[in-house]
């Protein structure tokens, strides 16, 4: 693929990854169409953001609007089963990163990224576009001919590449038979907007174990997101639809029953499940995945909408410089290696390895080698969850040989997500 073909793009999804991709490219010069549904109705799983996307948020300069309508996050806070908070404050180990970040509801914040899209001169319409493989092209993809039309029109001409931000449908990987790489767990997220839920820290989001699964608190503008996420199995035992789950959930486990007690939900319940997802080809001859429709991990550590959108930003870069195959391969493997380290994070997180290292600094802060070691792994640890040092390797290495050494002999752990 030639450098100078790349000028007229078509992206299929208007959600934060295609309307923050066409924001970037139509900033750059570049002649977008998104091509959307409308945003769906009712709540959107994803709904805070980590610091690392704060810098993004400038370049798009959308920063000052988001304030206005966002609950300030200064950290994170979990919860454990035996009752122990630990907290995190961004602004302890800041490095490179603000030391902040914001919970968002979502309908609006994408309505602010579409609005940031069509501003910098991208053409945002509504249409179904379909997609199918190209018989023309070994491993193309194409229109049918009403949504060729459709880009012809908009772009004054057909699309040199066209980008899947579909999010978890896919469509493109469907189209050419991809495939993919599940993770290892099989949950089912259920959640809902409530009013009256306590919080340990004003602003945290808060990540509760529970005696099956965890939950989320996500502070919001007068509300707080509570979000139960369980293995499928165990969590259809208590109903038959996601409102009688969620409500039976919030009775049934003793965590949730006292931290509801004076609680009221005041919307409906949503689902989410079978989300731990990669496709293991990112771009092909004419087309390239972005967003949800590339990878998604899980909604631990507030990742998801991060990884969204530094994909888009990631690909954007790419296309601007050069959009050569050599450059969008190398797209390609930032991205899975992206994934693989949140993937590694995720896991400890599961495992309770994550957590019993951080209790095991904290037993031998009293000797020399713990008041050294702390404050140099709980700056790591910290500053993986603002995504700043997640997917460096000496952080990833860091982590690998104190859960693979400091933790020889303990057995499994009891924090363990059941």
């Amino acid at each position: 693929m030639s450098r100078q073909r790349i000028s007229k793009i078509a992206i299929v999804g208007d959600g934060p990854a295609g309307t923050t991709l066409a924001a970037l490219l139509a900033a750059a010069g570049r002649d977008v169409v998104v091509l959307g549904r409308g945003r769906p109705q009712g709540l959107i799983v994803g709904e805070s953001l980590i610091p690392a996307v704060i810098p993004l948020l400038r370049r798009l300069g959308i920063e000052d609007e988001v304030r206005e309508y966002a609950m300030y996050k200064p950290g994170a806070t979990f919860v454990l089963r035996d009752g122990e908070t630990i907290s995190f404050s961004f602004d302890e180990w800041a490095g490179s990163l603000p030391g902040y970040a914001y919970n968002v509801p979502r309908e609006r914040f994408d309505r602010t990224l579409g609005d940031a899209a069509e501003r910098a001169g991208a053409s945002v319409v509504s249409a179904t576009a379909r997609l199918s493989a190209d018989p023309e092209r070994s491993g193309g993809i194409r229109f049918d001919d009403a949504t060729a039309e459709l880009v012809h029109s908009t772009l004054g001409g057909a699309a040199d590449l066209i980008v899947d931000a579909t999010g978890r449908g896919r469509a493109l990987a469907r189209a050419l038979s991809l495939g993919s790489m599940p993770g290892d767990r099989y949950d089912e997220a259920l959640f809902a907007h409530c009013e009256g839920i306590p919080l340990v820290r004003d602003g945290n989001v808060h990540i509760d174990h529970l005696e099956h699964g965890w939950c989320w608190r996500i502070p919001l503008p007068g509300r707080v997101s509570v979000g139960i996420v369980m293995d499928n199995e165990w969590l259809a035992k208590f109903g038959d639809d996601a409102t009688a789950r969620y409500d039976a959930c919030l009775h049934g486990d003793a965590f949730l029953r006292r931290l509801t007690g004076d609680a009221r939900r005041v919307s409906d319940v949503m689902k989410y499940n079978n989300y731990q997802n990669t496709t293991p080809t990112g771009v092909g001859e004419g087309w390239a995945l972005v967003g949800d429709a590339f990878g998604f991990i899980d909604p631990i550590f507030s990742s998801g909408l991060y990884l969204a959108m530094d994909g888009a930003r990631a690909l954007a870069d790419a296309i601007l410089a050069g959009g050569d195959q050599a450059a969008l391969r190398a797209y390609e493997k930032r991205q899975l290696h992206q994934y693989q380290a949140w993937r590694n994070v995720v896991g400890y997180f599961y495992d309770g390895r994550l957590f019993d290292l951080i209790q095991l600094g904290r037993i031998e802060n009293p000797n020399l080698i713990g008041r050294l070691m702390n404050p140099h792994v709980s700056k790591n640890i910290s500053r993986m969850l603002t995504g700043e040092s997640t997917d460096r390797t000496y952080t990833q290495w860091l982590l690998d040989v104190l859960i693979n050494h400091a933790l020889v002999g303990t057995g499994p752990s009891e924090l363990a997500v059941r």
